[in-house]
């Protein structure tokens, strides 16, 4: 499975970024904030990229007006990370677009991309707990 999702990246990053008209880098982050607010630190390690990159993406996703810095409930040294309405709307409308889908999903019909999706929401939700 990790070699038919690495093999097809370059092609989902491209028609991601073509419909959006966003760096797949940020679009990549916020998706993983329209999950769960985060920390910067948090979406770092998430990310797999250092505390300079991640304040980058998140300063440009603040001036897109796609995300906002908030106080951290219990912590004042950070600043929690959340999805502004308009941000969802990017990453709901991503998701909801087979044409940013590659071309192999065209194998599957309707029953199965949706079973499919399913056990990713499975997995997505593992891998966040």
């Amino acid at each position: 499975m990790n070699s038919l999702v690495r093999d097809h990246a370059g092609e989902s990053r491209a028609r991601i970024e073509a419909h959006i008209d966003l760096p797949f880098s940020r679009f990549r982050a916020l998706r993983r904030i329209a999950v769960r607010d985060l920390t910067q630190s948090d979406l770092a390690r998430r990310l797999g990229i250092d505390a300079p990159a991640t304040s980058v993406i998140v300063n440009d996703l603040v001036d897109r007006g796609l995300v906002a810095r908030e106080p951290h409930p219990t912590d004042r040294r950070f600043k929690i990370v959340t999805v502004t309405e308009q941000g969802r709307r990017i990453v709901d409308g991503v998701v909801a677009d087979p044409t940013v889908a590659p071309d192999m999903f065209a194998a599957l019909d309707d029953d199965q991309r949706r079973h499919l999706g399913s056990l990713l929401d499975v997995l997505r939700q593992a891998a966040e707990s």
